[in-house]
């Protein structure tokens, strides 16, 4: 048992005994029978696998198959073998169902011409372009809409409906006082108001700008403020910029007038 060569034998062999052992079971020769149209009584097993043997075969089998795959482990194709192991049971095993139903032929019948018009006329039905569904807009009430909107297209129905601001949702704070003389239903209704505005306003602020609502903590007056911090920084910039452009331009104006009275004195005028 030392060498790798022998054990992979055995293992190997254990592995057809189990599998033969296997194709004998009650379910397995159900299958056989609904498959087999001309039976070989020479290799068919009357005997049939009791149900624990079949589970212990099966648990064996797998046992075998994990030590094959698990001998050759350290080498880089080490489940080559197993995987061949697996091809070869197979193919035997299409051999034995083969025999098991009498060895017919291999060559299959030859198709006659009407098979072929059949086959043909088939082809041609799934290859052929499919007819333009009669509802262009999906279904009748969308498509018969359609039909009598005149000169409207898809086009001119872009950029109708535009998105509110998230400012657009801002409401006032809740005054304590104006709650205390509602009744208890009024003010749950004024404050799931406030609470549904604000929560519109912050889906629309988390459709452009995620980060900044996470920084307001999901507060739509803290997101309000930073907005506006940020553009009137941006604009505060922008005056910054103009101005320096415009000191830019008009500081080399003052220094050519000093330089022309002075070229003006060299030159004696």
């Amino acid at each position: 048992m030392a060498d790798s060569k022998f054990r992979r034998t055995v293992l190997f062999q254990i592995m057809v005994v189990m599998r033969h052992l296997l194709s004998l079971t009650a379910e397995e020769k159900e299958k056989r029978d609904a498959q087999i149209t001309t039976p070989n009584k020479v290799v068919l097993y009357s005997f049939t696998v009791s149900p624990e043997d079949a589970k212990w075969a099966l648990q064996k089998d797998k046992e075998a198959y994990n030590l094959t795959d698990l001998a050759f482990q350290p080498h880089p194709q080490h489940r080559t073998f197993s995987k061949a192991v697996r091809a070869v049971l197979d193919r035997d095993e299409a051999w034995v169902r083969w025999k098991e139903n009498g060895c017919p032929p291999f060559e299959e019948p030859s198709w006659t011409e009407e098979q072929f018009d059949a086959m043909e006329k088939r082809l041609r039905q799934i290859v052929a372009p499919l007819a333009p569904f009669k509802y262009p807009m999906g279904n009748q009430p969308l498509s018969d809409l359609w039909r009598e909107a005149g000169e409207l297209t898809i086009e001119s129905l872009q950029g109708r409906v535009k998105l509110p601001a998230p400012e657009d949702f801002l409401t006032e704070g809740l005054d304590r006082v104006a709650l205390e003389e509602l009744t208890p239903a009024e003010q749950v209704e004024k404050i799931d108001e406030k609470a549904s505005s604000e929560w519109r306003g912050l889906r629309l602020a988390m459709r452009y700008d995620m980060d900044t609502v996470l920084e307001a903590k999901g507060l739509l007056s803290k997101y309000v403020e930073m907005k506006r911090g940020v553009k009137e920084g941006k604009e505060k910039d922008e005056k910054m910029v103009d101005v320096q452009k415009t000191e830019a331009t008009v500081k080399p104006q003052s220094n050519d007038k000093p330089k022309a009275e002075a070229m003006d004195i060299q030159n004696g005028s």
